[in-house]
């Protein structure tokens, strides 16, 4: 898998199904979700004190995403509110 750390806008349905995003100036079909998971950052060290959980909380969300040219399964990461493409593998 390649890794990036590229920003995304992530959209959802009614059901808080992906449904598409956008990054690097391109849109790209879900498919597939493939996996979701969540972990929290460290709320004990200094640079997390006073953080909410909110803050605290890293969704994963993996997804099979058709693009323009092609298909690639996409790891796309959300913190602290912003979703990040972090990985694809073709």
């Amino acid at each position: 898998m390649r890794r990036y750390h590229q920003p995304a806008a992530v959209e959802f349905d009614e059901g808080c199904q992906p449904v598409r995003f956008t990054a690097w100036s391109r849109t790209y079909v879900v498919a597939e979700e493939v996996e979701y998971w969540e972990e929290l950052l460290p709320w004990w060290t200094s640079e997390n004190l006073g953080a909410d959980l909110e803050e605290l909380t890293v969704r994963h969300l993996r997804i099979r995403a058709n693009g323009p040219q092609r298909s690639a399964v996409v790891e796309l990461v959300q913190r602290a509110g912003e979703w990040f493409v972090e990985g694809v593998e073709d």
